[in-house]
């Protein structure tokens, strides 16, 4: 017998085609950077300047780091260091972070930020609080 199947597309014509995408395979831009989870969550945190404090605002919070909305801008692979309340808990959180990018948002500039040295215990905390947001966030937007 030599009923094989063709290895030829036997849909009809109708269907739609994306178009080829044209950037080269090593162009990260098309593919989502991140690897953890983030949440949209508006929090105050502590930046300790050196012997200055600033008070500054989240936008977004995971178990590897935050972006933040910041009046000073700070240039990218500057090493901050951070204080917060983790959300939900009374846990605070005193950790550095790296500064990945800063980039202008309305009148603040947007950090985005890598934590660096945060125990395991704060990470532990961090990754349910952010887990706990992720499933009520979810279940209020359906």
């Amino acid at each position: 017998m030599d009923d094989r199947r063709k290895k030829e597309d036997r849909r009809d014509d109708v269907q739609f085609k994306l178009p080829k995408d044209s950037r080269k395979d090593s162009d990260r831009r098309g593919r989502e950077r991140r690897t953890k989870e983030r949440i949209p969550v508006k929090m105050w945190i502590r930046n300790i300047d050196g012997n200055a404090n600033y008070f500054q605002q989240t936008g977004n919070l995971s178990v590897s780091g935050m972006y933040i909305l910041s009046p000073n801008p700070y240039p990218d692979n500057t090493t901050i260091q951070l204080e917060f309340q983790v959300p939900g808990t009374d846990h605070i959180v005193n950790c550095h972070a790296l500064v990945l990018r800063s980039t202008p948002d309305g009148q603040f500039m947007g950090l985005s930020v890598k934590f660096t040295d945060m125990s395991e215990r704060d990470r532990q905390v961090v990754s349910k609080a952010v887990n706990d947001l992720i499933s009520e966030y979810w279940y209020i937007m359906e």
